[in-house]
């Protein structure tokens, strides 16, 4: 195409499409793979220790000579319970300890190398229990209990807290909280697909090809994030925000101390939004944490529903999840933010030669250095209408609750496949938290502030699991077991009055550090964000020709 000497050297980003879109798109099926080959063992492993522990039985004991299954003995199953209880405490903790090792290893190596490390080490760990299963008895359950420290180093929270970094890096700002969603959603895909084919393959084909298949799966991910996925430069530490030894490994907990702020006037206050978004994020995921596994008791003690029905009704609730958070999600927060933010009219773009990208995904990729395939941090434009986001969190809980407090009304099976398609529409409490800290953070910050509120949900996680298995076993014994739903809604509401209490701070706000508040960098045309501080208004493009 001609042109004369007001033709622009350099094409317009704003003609081209986003690369972003690309890059989040290929994250998104690095998720699916991960979690689809993380669940594929899922429905299997509580299978492999009831054949285990039967084994261990029955060398101790006379052989079985009645009618049925011979591994329907209430010393089996006590035993059985007792090696699962265990290998799911060992889980959680060896995954807290994972979520920090995995912060740590982002802000030293990069998203990248840390990913990849959640990949390859569960590899080696279903190699230990493809042995295991091999073995069995005693040996084979004393081999996977074992092994479980292998999670420390590559777990399922270090993959999630990696892929949500990732995402961070390289979407848009404005998209990242429905990415949030959008990785949540392909994760649930993943879930829900290795529920089923996981015990379907363990019928069919025995019960080891579940973790063979499981091993080819985490070893392709492995290629898959090597190949298709880009580098992404570590993060730069503030100067003062480095932290060394064990503070800077458990720095993640100190986001949620509240920070000083300086007004313009002169004033110094303390900022409760962080603490504040903590708490009620652990009390949202303590009513919420535990529905999926009371859905399931509830439907075995009052309807009689046998394992495989409780499989397929825990894929149905997965796969809706899944495509709720997938479709649905990004378009509410879409539009929830236009909204909040008075839908502004479209701006002319300017016909200059010295467009400007405003992210590294509109840069053009420099001929010969394709193959480096890294994506470098520039400034962000600020964000209009992400308030919605809070809010969106704080709804979004009113709608779990209630719909929680209306299960406890079912009288019927077909009601419990009603709430598992009706709850999942009010699951977009955790990627509106991610996207909320996301931005009372500075992006030097952004991995410790994922780790922060993965840890809330976790440690929420293995607290609804002992509260409400005592609350639902007393309530079951008194014969109202269906109470158990209104106290996970009266939490549900409770979390919801604690993050009333959660602001985001002014625009003119200045964070405090010792005596001396951080001074704002104007590189770029744009000013820094600092911990619990508002993104404040870009620039005009036009300051910067």
């Amino acid at each position: 195409m001609s042109g004369d000497q007001n033709t622009p050297l350099l094409a317009s980003p704003v003609e081209e499409k986003p690369k972003s879109s690309s890059t989040v798109n290929r994250i998104l099926i690095c998720a699916f793979i991960i979690s689809l080959s993380v669940a594929f063992t899922w429905v299997p492993m509580i299978y492999v220790f009831r054949l285990m522990t039967c084994e261990a039985y029955y060398k101790s004991h006379s052989p079985f000579t009645g009618e049925g299954d011979r591994c329907s003995v209430s010393e089996i199953e006590a035993s059985t319970a007792k090696s699962v209880s265990l290998l799911g405490t060992t889980t959680t903790i060896f995954g807290v300890l994972n979520l920090l090792w995995t912060g740590w290893t982002i802000k030293r190596f990069g998203v990248k190398a840390a990913l990849l490390q959640q990949t390859i080490w569960p590899a080696v760990r279903l190699c230990c229990q493809i042995v295991a299963v091999t073995i069995g008895a005693e040996e084979g359950m004393l081999i996977i209990q074992i092994t479980q420290f292998i999670c420390v180093l590559g777990g399922p929270a270090g993959y999630l807290l990696a892929l949500n970094t990732f995402a961070t890096e390289v979407a848009e700002p404005s998209k990242r909280t429905a990415v949030f969603g959008q990785l949540q959603g392909a994760v649930m895909f993943g879930t829900a697909l290795g529920y089923i084919l996981g015990g379907t393959s363990g019928d069919m084909f025995g019960i080891r090809r579940p973790f063979e298949i499981a091993f080819y799966l985490m070893i392709l991910s492995t290629f898959y994030s090597i190949i298709f996925l880009p580098y992404v430069a570590k993060p730069k530490a503030d100067e003062g925000n480095k932290s060394k030894g064990l503070a800077g490994f458990i720095g993640p907990v100190r986001l949620f101390v509240p920070q000083k702020f300086s007004y313009p006037n002169g004033r110094v206050q303390r900022h409760w939004g962080v603490f504040f978004l903590g708490a009620g994020v652990f009390l949202g995921v303590l009513a919420t944490g535990f529905i999926p596994v009371l859905i399931q008791m509830y439907a075995t003690n009052a309807f009689g529903f046998h394992p495989t029905e409780n499989g397929y009704l825990m894929s149905f609730n997965s796969l809706v999840r899944g495509c709720f958070l997938s479709f649905a999600f990004p378009k509410i927060i879409l539009v929830g933010r236009r909204w909040f933010a008075g839908e502004p009219k479209p701006k002319v773009q300017p016909t200059s030669t010295c467009d400007i990208p405003a992210t590294a995904e509109n840069l053009e990729v420099v001929p010969g250095l394709e193959s480096e395939q890294e994506l470098v941090s520039l400034p962000e434009p600020a964000i209009s209408g992400y308030e919605f986001d809070l809010a969106f969190l704080k709804w979004s809980l009113v709608v779990d609750g209630t719909l929680t407090g209306a299960a406890a009304f079912s009288t019927k099976g077909w009601h419990i496949y009603l709430a598992a398609f009706f709850l999942p529409l009010a699951s977009g409490s955790a990627p509106a938290a991610k996207g909320v800290m996301m931005e009372m953070c500075e992006p030097s910050r952004r991995a410790d502030a994922l780790s922060a509120i993965t840890l809330v949900e976790m440690i929420a996680t293995l607290s609804t699991m002992s509260v409400f298995g005592i609350v639902f076993s007393y309530l079951a014994e008194i014969g109202k077991p269906h109470l158990v739903f209104i106290v996970n809604a009266g939490i549900a509401v409770f979390a919801v009055f604690v993050l009333a209490f959660s602001r985001l701070p002014a625009r003119d706000v200045t964070r405090v550090i010792g005596t001396e508040p951080i001074e704002q960098n104007l590189d770029a045309g744009v000013l820094s964000r600092d911990c619990d501080t508002e993104v404040q208004d870009r620039a005009d493009d036009s300051s910067l020709l």
